[in-house]
């Protein structure tokens, strides 16, 4: 069962993607539906995502395959919300790390946040990469569902989200 375990950090808008030229860059188109699944599409793969929290577990499951581009044109055609972003991947022993530089229509930057995808069970990053370690603005708690994806697609919610992290650092 593919179990989503990750941890999430807020930088600055600012923050300069150059520092990232190691890591793997990726253009990212998604899409929300009413009723709660995503839709990608990333390079020239199409991904559609559902994802439950189980109570009774704590943990929310993540299954994600690979539909086709005629699908995903479909799907796109019921979308609710949208996101654009550009984001840079690092694989670090079993953690994955990306930044995501989150985008509106007209390619402005309105938030920027690091994820670490880490192994079932694991608490915390064993390592945070010195690229952004000295920029990180806030640590989003790990119960804290305020930095989704889907609410942050909203630019008014993001900017909001984040002078409140900024006033309260």
């Amino acid at each position: 069962m593919p179990i989503e375990n990750e941890r999430k950090f807020i930088l600055p808008r600012d923050f300069d993607s150059q520092v990232l030229a190691g890591w793997q860059r990726r253009e990212i188109k998604q899409a929300y539906l009413n009723d709660g699944p995503r839709i990608r599409h990333i390079d020239n793969l199409c991904i559609f995502t559902y994802k439950k929290w189980v109570p009774q577990a704590k943990e929310l499951v993540e299954i994600e395959l690979a539909i086709s581009q005629d699908d995903f044109d479909l799907l796109w055609s019921q979308r609710v919300q949208t996101l654009q972003k550009v984001r840079f991947q690092r694989q670090i022993e079993e953690e994955e790390w990306v930044v995501d530089f989150l985008r509106d229509e007209e390619g402005h930057v309105f938030v920027v946040m690091a994820e670490v995808e880490m192994p079932r069970y694991q608490v915390s990053p064993k390592h945070i990469p010195e690229e952004i370690a000295a920029a990180i603005l806030y640590a989003v708690d790990a119960g804290d569902n305020r930095f989704t994806n889907k609410k942050l697609s909203d630019p008014l919610y993001a900017a909001r989200m984040y002078e409140d992290v900024v006033t309260s650092v």
